[in-house]
This record gives C-alpha cells, sequence and structure tokens, in this order.
C-alpha cells in the first residue's frame, strides 16, 4: 500500500477542497444565471404583449441606416446606447450619414452644439443641419438628453426611407409660446473667482504651486469682453547633502480684451495687459494694444472656416528687477503686429495656422515672426493623421537680465535664457480596422 508524506497529503486534501468549491460556485452560479435567464424572458414576454410582434419590426439590411458618430466632446457611448435604431460605423467611409457635430461656449456659460447631418449614398443630397443649447445649469444628464433629442430629430428624414419608417410618431404640442424678451439683472455678464493649491513632496524634493485670480466676461452680438487679473507662485526645493536649494517664481498681471463689432467681416479691440515676472526679469510692465480685424468670410461661419487678418499698435513701459543686456532698467517702446490666421474644421477633419510677424517701431532689427500649424485629418478608410508644428524667429528680447546666467538657475529654470529660435513638432498616426459596426456599450470593469 502506497503512503503519501503527511505534507503531500495536507497538499492534495487542499487542492481536492479547491476543487470541490470552484465545482460548487459555478453550479451556484449555472442556476442564479438560468433563473435570471427565466426571469427576463418572462419580463420580455409581458412587455411584448402590448407590443407588434417582433417579427414585423425586423429590417432588412438594406434598410439599415449606418452612421457615423463625429463628435470629440460628447458622450458617445451615451448616444449610441439611447439611439439604437440606427448602426454607428468606426469610418465615415462606412458610413450613409456622417454625423458632425462641434460645440462652442455661450455668453452665458452654457454650451452650443451645432449639428451637421451629412447624407452619402443613397442618401446623398440630403443633408440637414440643426443646433442645441444647453444652459449653464444644466446638469451633464440634462445637457445630453437633450443633444440626443436633436439628434433623434435630425435622424428622421433617413430613417423615414426604412421599413421603421411606420413606427415613427411626431407629436407636436399645439399651446402658443409667445417669446418674452429676457430681463437680465447681470446684463450678459458672467464672473468667476478662481483658485487652487499643489503640493507635492519627497525625501528631497518638495513642490508648491499657488494660483487665483478673477475673470469677467462680457458677450453680445456687438461686444466681447474679457477682464482677467491672475497671480501665481511657483516654489520648488530641493534637499542634497543637507543642503537646501529653493527656486522660487512669480508670474502676476492682468489681461484684457474689449472688442466692438462693427459689421459681418470687420471688428475693432484693445488689449490692456498688465505683467510682473521673475522668470521675464520683469518689475512691472505695462501696455496698450489698439487692434483691427477682417474676416474674410462671414464671422457666422466660424464654427466651421474662419479666415482672418488683425493689425494691432501699441504702446508699453517696462521696469526691470536686474539691468538687462542693453543696459537699461525701464524704458518705453512702441510696436506693431500682423497676424493672420486660418481655422477650418470640416468632416474630413480639422486644420489651424496661424503667421504672426511683429518688430519694436524704434528698431526694426528688434522683430519676432511666429507660425503655427495643427492638421488632424482621415486620410483614407480608418486612416487618421495628426500633425503639430510651431516655429519662432526670436530677436526681440530686450528684458534679458545683464551678465552670466548660474547653472543653479539655468536647471531650475529660473531666468529666460537666450535664444533665437524656437522649434517644436509632433506627428502622429494611426489606423483603425475590423469589423464596421460600433453599437455595442459595455462599461464593464
Amino acid at each position: 500500500m502506497l503512503k503519501l508524506p503527511v505534507k503531500n497529503l495536507h497538499y492534495f486534501r487542499k487542492i481536492s477542497l479547491i476543487s470541490k468549491t470552484f465545482i460548487w460556485l459555478c453550479l451556484i452560479f449555472s442556476a442564479i444565471d438560468g433563473y435570471s435567464q427565466s426571469i427576463n424572458s418572462k419580463n420580455n414576454e409581458e412587455e411584448d404583449e402590448n407590443q407588434i410582434p417582433s417579427d414585423s419590426l425586423q429590417i432588412p439590411q438594406k434598410d439599415h441606416v449606418s452612421v457615423f458618430l463625429d463628435c470629440n466632446s460628447c458622450d458617445n457611448n451615451f448616444i449610441r446606447q439611447e439611439i439604437y435604431f440606427v448602426d454607428y460605423v468606426r469610418d465615415p467611409q462606412l458610413a450613409k450619414v456622417h454625423l458632425f457635430i462641434t460645440t462652442q461656449g455661450t455668453a452665458s456659460g452654457g454650451r452650443l452644439y451645432n449639428l451637421s447631418f451629412i447624407g452619402k449614398n443613397e442618401y446623398k443630397g440630403i443633408n440637414n443641419s440643426l443646433s442645441y443649447s444647453s444652459i449653464q445649469n444644466n446638469t451633464q444628464d440634462e445637457e445630453r438628453q437633450g443633444l440626443n433629442a436633436i439628434i433623434k430629430l435630425g435622424l428622421i428624414p433617413y430613417v423615414a426611407h426604412t421599413s421603421l419608417a411606420s413606427q415613427i410618431i411626431v407629436n407636436i404640442s399645439g399651446v402658443q409660446v409667445e417669446q418674452v424678451p429676457i430681463e437680465d439683472p447681470w446684463n450678459n455678464w458672467i464672473f468667476e473667482v478662481y483658485g487652487g493649491i499643489d503640493f507635492s513632496k519627497e525625501t528631497s524634493v518638495s513642490a508648491l504651486d499657488i494660483r487665483y485670480g478673477l475673470s469677467a466676461n462680457h458677450v453680445t452680438e456687438d461686444w466681447r469682453i474679457r477682464l482677467r487679473p491672475y497671480f501665481n507662485y511657483n516654489q520648488r526645493s530641493f534637499n542634497r547633502d543637507n543642503k537646501l536649494i529653493k527656486s522660487v517664481l512669480h508670474r502676476n498681471g492682468f489681461d484684457g480684451r474689449i472688442v466692438r463689432s462693427i459689421s459681418n467681416h470687420w471688428s475693432v479691440g484693445v488689449f490692456p495687459r498688465v505683467i510682473s515676472s521673475t522668470y521675464q526679469n520683469i518689475s512691472l510692465g505695462y501696455s496698450v494694444s489698439p487692434a483691427i480685424e477682417y474676416s474674410l468670410l462671414p464671422y457666422k461661419e466660424a464654427l466651421s472656416k474662419e479666415i482672418t487678418v488683425a493689425y494691432s499698435i501699441g504702446y508699453l513701459h517696462r521696469n526691470y528687477i536686474e539691468e538687462t543686456i542693453y543696459g537699461q532698467m525701464d524704458e518705453t517702446l512702441a510696436n506693431h503686429a500682423l497676424e493672420i490666421g486660418v481655422r477650418i474644421r470640416q468632416p474630413w477633419g480639422s486644420v489651424t495656422a496661424q503667421l504672426e510677424g511683429s518688430h519694436f517701431l524704434n528698431d526694426f532689427s528688434k522683430n519676432r515672426v511666429s507660425f503655427y500649424s495643427r492638421l488632424s485629418m482621415r486620410v483614407l478608410k480608418g486612416l487618421s493623421l495628426n500633425f503639430t508644428s510651431e516655429f519662432d524667429y526670436v530677436q526681440d528680447q530686450l528684458s534679458l537680465p545683464k551678465g552670466d546666467i548660474s547653472l543653479e538657475d539655468m536647471l531650475l529654470q529660473q531666468k529666460q535664457l537666450a535664444t533665437s529660435y524656437g522649434i517644436s513638432l509632433s506627428i502622429g498616426i494611426s489606423y483603425r480596422f475590423g469589423s464596421i459596426y460600433n453599437n455595442v456599450v459595455n462599461t464593464r470593469l
């Protein structure tokens, strides 16, 4: 007779106990699942008693409305889950309807959604544009429910061409609503007070960031005003060999924007600014810059296409913390700038480009040229390309402090460094393939 050591016997007993436990758990879960399915089946039968038989609601494959949902700021899972009578596909080339949604903040702090329904294939030429405005006090659920109602409304012209047309019910209340002018005691002014503290600490390193300020915004058809004082304190501490090294930066100031609409193509404005920055060697600086802008396209098209040319001329005065490389402790200057901007947002992607040139009026050699571009584009079916570039030609660093900068200040970024240019590039590419359908919503684990 074979005798197992006591140690091995305990081991096999544990294995046996685990196996039995696993088998019992499987049986229990199987029973629960079977009971759950029987309950669901019973509930479904009860729900279907007062409904049209399921076989009459079946949609032929040719009648399926495939939709590409193109929205970067929507709750896409909620839309797919609640609007289930269409098929959602992963690429616009596979869709019969391209639903393109853009968003924009409103003057009252809410959000405006602009929806473009673009028909393709057999729906080509059936296009529609709708909008939905969510007020500031709406909860996230109220906002997405309101957006879904508009999406359903926009899909009706396409679903009406399918076998689901007989199931569409349109109900419009007969109550006439008279538009009453809104009395706003704040006269379209929105105020925000903000503040925040970030703190982190390790054995040898600690960081403290404090920010606070105020913003006041006034937006109407004729005016766009933004006033923002801000205050920032940044501290970094390093402890090495019982030696404490501390870096402290201050950046405080005021940014103002006052713009008046002249016509559908012209606007004028003035930009007052105040700044105090240890990093830029500015104890106190202030400037006032009047500006004028011309839009090649009407401003009402700005959400999809915008091409603008702006010119500004300004007066500025600076008091410096340390003597500059040009031997100045304070100076008064005048400068001007020309800016060309292009912003395009279309179903195939988006393009943003901005070119700006400026120089001081007393010395043309003190100038700066900046170029920024961003491209997000669907190249082929499933293939997307993202490209961002930024280039600066810099010859106007008048506030650089005189003398050499220590290695400590350089590593801690205590002071601005001299440079003649700045370049940054970012390239991204992605390719999606596989099943064309994207109807299922599953948020488990």
